[in-house]
């Protein structure tokens, strides 16, 4: 019920509660969480290294990720968290016995600084775990300069 401006007593209280800055308030804060999401869930500090823009494909949104991350110290992340280097070999043998169309393709991002070698092993230890689906992150290059 609107309020009419005709009526006798003025002070009289509303009937009905307007919730419509309610909802936009909570609309906005959806958009506010949507938007930041995706970002907080890279927060590992990585450098990764440059390629130019023609080489490979982008990222399918669709498909399953297990996103092993190697910071500039040589640390190991799995997802997000911090896992050392056994701990990773027990994750991609659970990875391999999952059924071949439910592994998720391993994705590696790797700080640009760190030695061929250490990214070689990595390789070579999700090969010998059996998974062969492994792609490697960069960062495109910027020709606009």
């Amino acid at each position: 019920m609107a309020r009419s401006f005709k009526r006798k007593d003025r002070l009289d209280a509303f009937h009905e509660l307007n919730v419509t800055p309610l909802l936009d308030l909570c609309f906005c804060l959806l958009i506010i969480f949507m938007i930041a999401t995706p970002v907080l869930e890279q927060t590992t500090q990585i450098d990764l290294p440059v390629a130019s823009d023609n080489i490979g494909k982008p990222a399918d949104q669709e498909a399953k990720y297990a996103v092993v991350s190697i910071d500039k110290r040589g640390v190991y992340f799995l997802d997000g968290n911090e896992i050392l280097r056994e701990q990773l070999a027990a994750e991609f043998d659970r990875i391999r016995a999952l059924p071949p169309e439910q592994q998720p393709t391993v994705r590696v991002r790797a700080d640009g600084s760190l030695l061929v070698q250490q990214l070689i092993s990595l390789f070579d230890m999700a090969k010998s775990h059996g998974l062969s689906k492994v792609a490697f992150d960069t960062e495109v290059e910027n020709h606009e300069q």
